[in-house]
């Protein structure tokens, strides 16, 4: 019988949509904890907090690497068989642990050892749904639900939020990343997973309302794509921590390629259409020769403390 415990990084949230998620959460796992990440608005939400729910309290904004990690280990010692990573704002739509769990079950069956378990990202600001990435031959690519099979995605990595984790899987490929602070936190374990063999599962009949990014822009590259935006304390972290990752992270050469053409597109990107221009540029610049330099940990300065969350950029 599966213990499931999750955990729930807050920095700075929104108490309704806090309340929102752990109401969501409360039928579909065992134990629900709370990571304040340094929050100054504690007293705005920590009253309404679920009966029962565990909250720590960590001594300031420590990154989300290091409050994830602070949250598995509290479920380790509670004897949890599965954690489910959340961010403050993500809110899962009925019976997807459930799903996530079946979805285990199935691959349990084969013989297959699976990492981590995600759900199918709705974006409540524009309804869209996220597909998976997968590596497709000498290309990256988007694997939406219409081609998975029977329901299942065999993916390359999962967004953290909503990402359920075997315990078992942990003690293989071991916690969190803490020297990344943000951005890529999940990317890099996911990498780490993959090479140790475990599969990693995207799963289409569970679902997480979500957001990414602090705001989206509609761009025309062939297609119209939706692009998060960040803020450019964000930017810096993205392009540390993906150096950071092509150096040291068991990549295939095909995402390290794509990798930089991802970072080529950023500064193009940024450097015609998204204001404050010449700060975010400065930033990358700063991020990239950090990486270069295997700097880790936080920015110590500049610190945009509206922005922390857990996503990937």
């Amino acid at each position: 019988m599966a213990n499931v415990v999750s955990i729930t990084v807050a920095y700075q949230p929104d108490p309704d949509l806090l309340e929102q998620q752990l109401r969501a959460l409360a039928s579909q796992v065992n134990m629900i904890v709370v990571v304040d990440n340094g929050s100054d608005n504690v007293s705005d939400w920590h009253s309404r907090i679920a009966a029962g729910a565990r909250v720590l309290r960590l001594a300031g904004n420590v990154g989300i690497a290091a409050a994830q990690n602070a949250g598995i280990r509290f479920a380790q010692e509670a004897g949890a068989s599965h954690v489910l990573l959340m961010d403050h704002d993500s809110i899962p739509e009925p019976g997807m642990v459930d799903a996530l769990l079946a979805a285990e079950s199935r691959f349990l069956s084969k013989g297959v050892n699976v990492a981590a378990l995600g759900p199918v990202r709705i974006d409540r600001r524009t309804g869209s749904l996220s597909g998976f990435v997968r590596q497709q031959g000498a290309k990256i690519g988007w694997v939406t639900c219409a081609a998975a099979v029977d329901g299942l995605v065999e993916a390359d990595f999962l967004i953290a939020s909503g990402s359920l984790i075997p315990v078992a899987a942990l003690d293989v490929v071991g916690l969190m990343n803490e020297g990344y602070f943000i951005d890529h936190v999940d990317t890099e374990w996911c990498l780490r997973a993959r090479d140790k063999g475990l599969a990693i599962v995207g799963v289409c009949a569970a679902r997480l309302s979500h957001r990414l990014g602090d705001s989206v822009v509609r761009v025309w590259v062939g297609y119209w794509r939706e692009v998060p935006l960040n803020s450019p304390v964000r930017n810096y972290y993205m392009f540390r921590n993906t150096v950071l990752m092509m150096r040291f992270a068991p990549m295939p050469w095909v995402w390290r390629r794509t990798h930089v053409f991802r970072l080529l597109q950023y500064v193009v990107f940024s450097s015609i259409a998204v204001a404050p221009r010449w700060k975010r540029i400065g930033l990358m610049a700063k991020g990239v020769w950090h990486g270069l330099n295997g700097r880790t940990g936080p920015l110590t300065v500049l610190i945009d403390r509206t922005t922390t969350d857990g996503d990937a950029v």
